[in-house]
């Protein structure tokens, strides 16, 4: 090695140590993660939306000067609805990727699977469409759930069972935490009203639903409510089957689509002038409340992806959001502190004030954001958007009192 070029190896440390401490931390990103499920067999569509969601907040975040005073870097990896995919997956984001926090998901067998990674790296999780009292009723500390809970939204969707006196109600559930979870909070809140309560389950990848479907059309008597507790693909095959077999919707039998694909474009391409009467269960609408936000997040998401928002979006957005005000409020990227802010924020979201109680009883309401708002719906025109179908529950913002069925 030469005299020179050892003075300039030299001089270069030199410089190098005496950079202020901040120096390379300034070029540095904030790194939030976020997981969906984008392949099959997990409801595609669904995390698709919850991704645009994530996306269009980080976009906003950084048009606006970013965090702390860097720039927002989002990494999303893939769960295709596995748990052992989602599990991997959340293993590359908190060590490989070295993300300050995580959202996103579906499929509550996922959710609930990545609870003890979560845990395991003190990396806070937000999860966004994942409904199983399982999510949160675990209660790690690093969990907190800003969609719905299966006995928070279903005993509101039995209320509304109640209320129209349904007297059968058959439900085929996919066999997962979360469609498990729909066939056991309707039984046990409709129990002692007199109802008949019919269950199936099946695999989530099953597609031909004919079987369950032909022993509900031939029972006497028939069902006046299906159930249909399945997400993705499978949701919108039972509901298309169940129209061609005469069974639901019909002038007998109204059919409830508990999954959050029927929200979606997709429902209508497959369903057509059909899907008109099908009922949905969303945990938000566009544009209730609304807010400034929620009308500034639509327009941003309908320009970003040529997609109307829907719960789903919002409640990825609302996640990026909620783990950037905890970063603000924290004044720090630091993941334990980003997860006590989170305990005690307060934040305007699309969907409402979001909040994350401490409460551990009921077992789920551990972390979970109370107030989402909870609606069942009802399609009453072909390619309608959710927002504008009608409401029929809860009753103080119905825009109808009347069930709609096949003429």
């Amino acid at each position: 090695m030469s005299i020179l070029f050892a003075k300039r190896r030299l001089l270069a440390a030199a410089m190098a140590l005496a950079l202020p401490i901040g120096a390379a931390s300034a070029a540095e990103t904030i790194k939030i993660g976020g997981i969906a499920p984008l392949s099959p067999p997990g409801g595609v569509q669904t995390g698709e939306s919850l991704r645009d969601g994530m996306k269009v907040a980080v976009d906003e975040l950084n048009a606006s000067g970013g965090l702390l005073g860097q720039q927002v870097e989002l990494f999303i990896e893939d769960t295709s609805g596995v748990p052992e995919k989602g599990i991997a997956a959340f293993e590359r984001l908190a060590s490989k990727e070295n993300v300050v926090a995580v959202t996103g998901s579906a499929h509550s067998a996922v959710c609930t699977a990545v609870g003890p990674v979560a845990q395991k790296y003190a990396l806070a999780f937000i999860a966004g469409e994942c409904w199983s009292d399982n999510v949160t009723a675990a209660q790690i500390p690093e969990v907190f759930r800003i969609t719905v809970a299966n006995s928070l939204v279903y005993s509101v969707a039995a209320d509304w069972v109640k209320a129209v006196g349904f007297k059968h109600v058959a439900i085929i559930g996919e066999n997962s935490d979360w469609g498990l979870g729909v066939i056991d909070v309707f039984k046990n809140n409709l129990e002692g009203t007199g109802a008949k309560v019919t269950s199936f389950t099946a695999e989530r990848t099953v597609n031909d639903f004919t079987p369950q479907l032909l022993q509900l059309k031939r029972a006497d008597p028939q069902p006046d409510l299906l159930i249909a507790g399945f997400t993705g693909a499978g949701l919108l095959q039972m509901l298309r089957q169940a129209y061609d077999l005469g069974l639901a919707p019909s002038k007998t039998t109204a059919v409830f689509a508990a999954g959050a694909d029927v929200l979606e474009p997709e429902f209508w391409k497959t369903m057509g002038k059909d899907g008109v009467y099908v009922i949905g269960n969303p945990a938000g609408l566009p544009g209730k409340p609304d807010t400034p936000l929620s009308r500034t997040f639509g327009e941003a998401y309908q320009k970003a992806t040529d997609r109307p928002a829907n719960s789903v979006a919002m409640e990825g957005y609302d996640g990026i959001m909620v783990i950037a005000e905890a970063i603000k409020a924290a004044g720090s990227a630091d993941r334990g502190k980003i997860i006590e802010a989170l305990r005690t924020l307060k934040w305007e979201g699309t969907r409402g004030t979001i909040y994350f109680p401490a409460k551990t009883e009921p077992a789920w309401a551990f972390q979970q954001w109370p107030e989402v708002p909870i609606f069942v719906i009802q399609y009453d025109k072909a390619d309608q958007l959710p927002e504008n179908a009608q409401i029929l529950w809860p009753r103080a913002q119905a825009t109808t009192d009347k069930l709609l069925l096949t003429p």
